[in-house]
């Protein structure tokens, strides 16, 4: 197996101990020994692959996102409309593939103190503004110009919403059930003085 081979699986270890040791200590009193030792590594391998805790909580992010994107070019691959389009942007926050308990928490807690990491904050920020792209280009053809920021509000609101409900609960998301309840609010919220 090739250095390079060895080096990527390793990181992967790491990022995955990472986002365990963020679920099961929380993200403000993490530290680079927890991480090594959900790793069954040392603090030196984090330094070695990382460069340190910061640069490593900003890799875990970008895992977690990269996880969104192919969720959610999943769900694009298949829309046909823009409705079909908007429902894409929205069950692929909830899709299986991404979702859990454990990343849920780990998502939340990275947003909460992002504004006090400019490398997190970024991500955040590049984040937002590619779902709200993605929003914005489904709901111009669905409502009328005047009410598509407030309607690009009420569904990234809805999506923040239910991913804090989601992080606070003990119990396994119910994923047909998100996803059936996402498309109703979308759907609703498109409705209410569309075209």
């Amino acid at each position: 197996m090739g250095r390079q081979k060895i080096r990527s699986i390793r990181r992967e270890e790491l990022i995955r101990a990472t986002i365990t040791a963020i679920h099961d200590h929380g993200f403000a009193d993490l530290t680079v020994a927890q991480i090594a030792q959900d790793a069954q590594a040392s603090t030196g391998s984090i330094h070695y692959y990382f460069g340190g805790k910061e640069a490593l909580l900003e890799a875990t992010m970008v895992h977690l996102l990269g996880l969104l994107k192919a969720a959610y070019q999943q769900h694009i691959a298949t829309a046909t409309t823009p409705q079909d389009r908007l429902h894409a942007v929205v069950q692929a926050n909830f899709d299986q593939s991404f979702l859990s308990l454990e990343t849920c928490r780990v998502w939340t807690q990275f947003w909460a103190f992002a504004p006090f990491h400019p490398r997190l904050a970024r991500l955040q920020r590049l984040n937002r503004a590619r779902v709200r792209s993605n929003l914005i280009h489904a709901l111009r053809q669905l409502v009328p110009e005047q009410d598509l920021n407030i309607k690009v509000n009420a569904i990234q609101g809805y999506m923040d919403g239910v991913w804090v409900q989601l992080s606070q609960s003990s119990q396994t998301p119910d994923f047909p059930l998100l996803q059936s309840e996402a498309r109703r609010f979308v759907d609703q919220t498109i409705a209410q003085g569309g075209k």
